[in-house]
């Protein structure tokens, strides 16, 4: 327990210190969004190839929602996203749009039954990996720290299924 006190104690001073420093060139946040492609919720990491605040960028992310909130189930658990895309930023300011498309490898945790009558849709039990596409606007300081926050369409393609007009929201932190 002692060590486990002092790793967070040294943790806690290196980003402390790190905080102190300049912002990152990469435009780098980490963001909590709800409805986007990594279901009803997913925490992604944000961040531009290039040394700038605008152009050609990356997220990485984990998300889930309970079986059945979302799409049809017969079955209690979990489903996991792993949502991955491509970004891109541009815009003045502190006012960006934002497009971009990617990938999500959907995990389910759950126990299993035989289901009668069961159509599987996008967010059940049955899912599978899925692609979207994504366009909205995005709040984002320029050259400093500080709180982003995003609103966007992205609709959802799934092989067998019609596409999912879906969207969200985000709200994040950049250093």
């Amino acid at each position: 327990m002692k060590i486990l006190n002092i790793v967070l104690i040294l943790l806690s001073i290196t980003l402390h210190s790190n905080a102190q420093n300049k912002v990152s060139p990469r435009a780098s946040q980490l963001q909590l969004e709800v409805l986007g492609p990594g279901s009803l919720f997913s925490v992604n990491y944000d961040s531009r190839f290039l040394r700038k605040e605008n152009g050609l960028g990356y997220k990485v992310g984990l998300g889930g929602s309970p079986l059945g909130v979302l799409g049809k189930s017969c079955n209690s658990g979990t489903l996991i996203t792993l949502p991955a895309g491509i970004t891109y930023l541009a815009g003045n300011n502190n006012h960006k749009i934002e497009l971009g498309g990617g990938g999500v490898l959907a995990l389910v945790g759950a126990t299993k039954v035989f289901c009668i009558d069961f159509d599987a849709d996008f967010f059940s039990d049955e899912t599978s990996p899925y692609g979207y596409i994504s366009a909205g606007y995005r709040f984002q300081p320029v050259a400093k720290k500080g709180l982003t926050y995003r609103i966007f369409l992205s609709p959802l393609f799934q092989s067998g299924f019609n596409p999912k007009f879906w969207g969200g929201a985000s709200i994040g932190y950049r250093w």
